[in-house]
């Protein structure tokens, strides 16, 4: 019984986060969110059931998307890798985590999780035939940015290095 209140809750309030995000309304739509967020289980608990996993996921993404709209990079990774914890076939998890940090100041390591995010992506069963070519393309630019900071790592200089 608890379970299907929450459920419920959390999804009305999913909906309602919709409609302030799909008006642009992106500070209403975190805060909406935000108000499911804290209502969650802790996704490492044994018994969280698969429909409240899987709502849990979205809602994640959803408020991921919305930090993006409002350039916080951060906090959007943080929740696509938590609804990744709640739902690992939730192709948009894997999604906005390489997003998010395509979203951040380049680093080997962002590059590096960036490139493994879009991987997961495109190995999800649950990832439409529609959305394949971006994915695709965002692997691409993940990896060219990767190759890019490696390329620009300097050699430390050696000419005055003595052996002993």
């Amino acid at each position: 019984e608890g379970e299907h209140t929450l459920l419920q809750a959390i999804t009305a309030l999913k909906a309602e986060g919709n409609k302030h995000y799909a008006a642009g309304e992106y500070q209403e739509a975190a805060a909406v969110y935000s108000k499911a967020v804290r209502q969650l289980p802790d996704p490492e608990e044994d018994d969280v059931p698969p429909a409240l996993a899987s709502q849990a996921a979205v809602i994640l993404c959803n408020r991921s998307a919305t930090y993006m709209h409002l350039k916080k990079a951060v906090a959007a990774l943080a929740d696509a890798q938590l609804a990744a914890d709640f739902d690992a076939a939730n192709w948009k998890a894997h999604w906005r985590t390489g997003l998010a940090l395509m979203m951040m100041e380049p680093r080997l390591e962002r590059s590096e999780q960036a490139v493994a995010a879009f991987k997961r992506t495109q190995d999800c069963t649950t990832l439409p035939e529609s959305e394949r070519q971006n994915v695709s393309q965002a692997l691409a630019r993940a990896q060219y940015r990767l190759e890019q900071g490696r390329d620009a790592l300097d050699m430390p200089d050696m000419a005055n290095c003595v052996l002993c």
